[in-house]
This record gives structure tokens, C-alpha cells and sequence, in this order.
């Protein structure tokens, strides 16, 4: 939909009710989101080192930054649920700012080499539950923040799409790292990371079908 085929659509359904400030919504749908994870962690078990963990600086900038990651692209998701991007068009690049810090963290702490062979081999060993684990955390809360969104009147689908996976997807990734007790680097790039940008890359298709204005 183009930006005349907006107003006549906005002219005949006339004044509506105006939509909650997206920092408001943000942090209503983060509070249901993190009873969400609170429980599914809780029924899951968390780590048993992690004791030990949260004392490793490390790991508790890697948890913040991913916080951080996450909250902001969920913040970017519904302000582009407006036409305007609610005035802040740059909003969308900011999760993008905490991806070298946040990777820096990460594997600063972590244990074991990053090789194009070690790689390979976690590729070998099949361990799908960690990104339907991951799924599992974000598909309640997607389907929430896809919700929100499609009550306003997204024009950039496919970025409020890539921002609204971008972030359940971030706070997915946060608690498998407080539950799954594995610091090995290519197991967290290739079955964590990696699924995580396919499916930023099929939230962005769905943006684009599930947000569009018809």
C-alpha cells in the first residue's frame, strides 16, 4: 500500500482511537513475555552452574546486552507499527549497534576454539532441540508482538517483521543460555545463532504478508 492508498483509506475510516505510546506497549507486552520465559525456564530447569556463571562479568554483559538487543527491536517493531516510524525512522538500526559488543561478550567467555573444522563438526551433531527450544520461547510472544503491530498500520512490513522475530528470538537465545549448561562457541554459533537469523529471515517474509495493509 503506497502512501496515497493510506489516506483514502485513513479519510474513509475515519478518527480512530489513537494507539498507547509504543515505549507503553513495549513494556506491557515485555512483562507478559518475561512471565512467559519466567515459567517455561523455570519448568525447564536452569543450569547448574549458573551460580558460578553470574558471578563471570562476562556473562552477566553478555545477558545485558542481549536484554538490550532484544528490548530495543521490540521497541523498533512497534514504532514501525505507525506510518511515521513514529517520527524515529533511525529506531531500527539501533538493535544492530549491540551485535559486536554483545558477540565480543559472548565468546570472550566462552569455552573452546572457533575453527572452520569445529564448526563442521557441531553441524554433525544434530542437536535440534536447542533452536526448537528457542522456537519454543518465541512463539507466544511473536505471535503477541505480530498482533500489536498489525493494529497499527506498518508501511516497512518486512522491518517490523525482522524486528518483532528479531527480538522474541533475543529473549529465546537469553534463557537457553541461563538453562543449557554449553559455552562451546560453535555450538552456540551454529545451533543458536544461525537459527536465529533464519528465522529473523522468515519473520521478515511473514512482515511482509502478515502486516500488510489490505
Amino acid at each position: 500500500m503506497n502512501t496515497d492508498q493510506l489516506i483514502d483509506k485513513l479519510v474513509a475510516e475515519g478518527a480512530q482511537k489513537p494507539l498507547p505510546h509504543p515505549m507503553k506497549q513495549a513494556l506491557f507486552w515485555l512483562a507478559g513475555t518475561l512471565v512467559w520465559l519466567a515459567v517455561l525456564s523455570g519448568y525447564n530447569g536452569f543450569r547448574a552452574d549458573l551460580a558460578g556463571k553470574l558471578a563471570d562479568p562476562l556473562y552477566i554483559t553478555e545477558l545485558a546486552l542481549l536484554a538490550g538487543m532484544a528490548f530495543s527491536a521490540a521497541l523498533a517493531a512497534l514504532c514501525l507499527s505507525r506510518p511515521d516510524g513514529h517520527q524515529m525512522p533511525w529506531i531500527k538500526y539501533v538493535p544492530f549497534g549491540f551485535i559486536v559488543p554483545w558477540a565480543a561478550a559472548a565468546f570472550a567467555g566462552a569455552t573452546g576454539d572457533i575453527s572452520f573444522i569445529s564448526i563442521c563438526h557441531s553441524m554433525t551433531l544434530g542437536q535440534f532441540d536447542c533452536p526448537w527450544h528457542i522456537l519454543l520461547f518465541s512463539a507466544p510472544p511473536g505471535i503477541a508482538m505480530f498482533l500489536i503491530v498489525k493494529k497499527g498500520a506498518p508501511i516497512q512490513c518486512c522491518w517490523a517483521g525482522s524486528m518483532a522475530t528479531w527480538s522474541v528470538t533475543s529473549f529465546g537465545y537469553l534463557c537457553m543460555r541461563l538453562i543449557e549448561q554449553n559455552d562451546n562457541p560453535p555450538h552456540l554459533i551454529v545451533w543458536h545463532a544461525l537459527p536465529i537469523v533464519l528465522m529473523c529471515i522468515i519473520g521478515m517474509m511473514a512482515g511482509k504478508y502478515a502486516l500488510r495493509w489490505r
